[in-house]
């Protein structure tokens, strides 16, 4: 591409800027660290098929497709037989370790984009963060010029005698920065966004949030927080509000700045903390793994301490100059101007959120449309393929419970408990199923259809109850559901929830159903 001269105009200086190389190594870092966890994603994917892909599943595909249209644009329809699922997670896997190995990778990372778009789509009713930011670094790797670096074809065509020179030559490779530096301007536009949404979060702004969501079934150990952790939770939620917004620094502090590391090490806490404590592990270990970009200065520095791209006090990040070493800017080539279009429609859209949020249309923790296609930028993303939201967990006020199931089997006359993960496992994907149950629901839909739903995954896990247990005899079940507030942090306020009975013969179920809609009377309590 033909090198640019140092332009006049204003926009013309910002793409030069945004044009001037980066070091290829921090990328590549970054494309192995996501690669690896494409690679559980996928495999998790392929482990849970039966449960979440197949056609006797736990979800009626044929029944999510009639009320979700738009999810028909995807590699899976409603008929195709379990193995196709299969071959496409296995292929997805194999895509992964691609990625790792610095092999084509672009190309693979095209097809997982394809993959992860269409397992998002086939289970919409169980999409969450991780899906929403997986298919996100999809696309990403395949924008973004990776595999230059740290890749196992470079090694085995130089041989083992030349490793040596060949890793030399990688810390010195460089890339043309513009589609890199659309990345980090994402990534600072989801620190931002989430972090600003939190701040009209009551519970947020009051410190029971963080106690709250590590007492929903999301959380890792929901039954070990109790009342006597609340004044350390409240310290950590309020230390969680006012640092995500300011990880945005990250990405334009001057490059060794003590207040980046610093920054660095609190967003690694907020990071693995998440990770540690909620069942949302795939989103936060990509977001650290994007960490490597504005730290390529730093990276260098450590690889090679006599590299001429850091100076000292110079800038990172999105401000980072032109390396002293390398060729001029480039100009941008079709992936920088898809990149750049990309953050550009992802910011309207955040911007288009917070005025309707802003009129209170509709409220925090509801999706931001009410209406299909009311963003029409939203929907512009979606059928690029992309559904994003960078509202993270400021839904905490309207959409946090806490529900305890109870299961019991009569045979012979005789009464015993039943452990309930046998019916109810504890998945993220199964809990979120589970929501359907007690009409605390994610996905926006008239009463009927959600009874439709509700009627049809009852019946499903009883199925598959029955195929494991063929002659358990009578079942019941029943939840207990209340809300987490702040007055009700230990947990005393259930409500009980009769789900259904049904009657295990052959491996086969016969379902009851109570009559009419759940309560909710206890999901709707807001909180004090």
């Amino acid at each position: 591409m033909a090198a640019l001269s140092a332009p006049a105009t204003f926009p013309g200086a910002i793409m030069h800027t945004l044009a001037a190389p980066i070091h290829a190594l921090p990328l590549d870092i970054m494309r192995v660290v996501a690669g690896g966890v494409l690679f559980v994603y996928f495999a998790n994917a392929l482990r849970q098929a039966r449960d979440f892909s197949d056609p006797d599943g736990l979800i009626d595909h044929r029944l999510s497709a009639r009320l979700f249209p738009p999810t028909r644009i995807s590699l899976f329809q409603p008929g195709m037989p379990g193995w196709v699922f299969r071959t496409v997670y296995l292929c997805a896997c194999v895509a992964a370790v691609l990625v790792i190995l610095g092999w084509h990778p672009r190309t693979a990372a095209a097809f997982l984009f394809v993959a992860a778009v269409s397992t998002y789509r086939w289970n919409a009713l169980v999409a969450y963060l991780d899906d929403c930011i997986v298919h996100l670094f999809c696309l990403w790797l395949i924008l973004l010029p990776v595999g230059s670096t740290l890749s196992l074809p470079d090694l085995v065509g130089a041989g083992a005698a030349v490793a040596g020179p060949t890793a030399s030559a990688w810390a010195t490779e460089t890339v043309p920065g513009t589609a890199p530096r659309a990345f980090m301007i994402n990534m600072a536009l989801i620190y931002l966004v989430a972090g600003l949404y939190k701040f009209s979060s009551p519970m947020w702004r009051g410190g029971s949030a963080m106690h709250a969501a590590l007492k929903m079934q999301i959380a890792r150990t929901p039954d070990f927080w109790s009342i006597r952790h609340r004044r350390i939770l409240r310290l950590v939620t309020w230390a969680a509000l006012v640092l995500e917004p300011l990880f945005v620094l990250i990405f334009v502090l001057p490059a060794g700045s003590a207040a980046k590391w610093a920054l660095l090490a609190a967003a690694a806490v907020f990071h693995l903390g998440i990770i540690a404590t909620l069942k949302i592990p795939y989103s936060n270990a990509l977001m650290l793994a994007a960490l490597a970009l504005p730290f390529a200065p730093e990276i260098m520095q450590g690889i090679s301490p006599d590299i001429t791209a850091l100076a000292a006090g110079s800038a990172s990040g999105l401000a980072a100059p032109a390396l002293a070493t390398t060729a001029p800017a480039a100009s941008p080539g079709p992936a920088d101007i898809t990149a750049l279009t990309l953050v550009a429609l992802l910011a309207i859209m955040s911007v288009w959120q917070a005025v309707r949020a802003w009129r209170h249309l509709p409220k925090p923790g509801q999706p931001y449309s009410g209406k299909a296609w009311a963003n029409p930028v939203r929907a512009l993303l979606w059928l690029a393929g992309l559904f994003q939201s960078y509202r993270l967990f400021d839904w905490v006020d309207e959409r946090n419970y806490h529900a305890r199931y109870e299961v019991r089997s009569l045979r012979a006359g005789r009464e015993r408990s039943i452990e309930p993960r046998k019916l109810f496992p504890e998945s993220m994907r199964h809990l979120l199923l589970q929501s359907y149950f007690l009409g605390n629901v994610w996905l926006q839909m008239e009463p009927e259809k959600l009874a439709a739903v509700r009627g049809s995954l009852l019946e499903r896990h009883a199925r598959r109850f029955a195929r494991a247990h063929p002659d358990a005899g009578d079942i019941e079940a029943v939840a207990f559901v209340q809300r987490i507030t702040p007055d009700n942090l230990e947990l005393t306020r259930g409500e009980r929830l009769p789900l259904m009975r049904f009657t295990c013969a052959d491996g086969q179920a016969v379902v009851h159903l109570p009559d009419g809609p759940p309560p909710e009377s206890a999901l709707r309590r807001g909180p004090d």
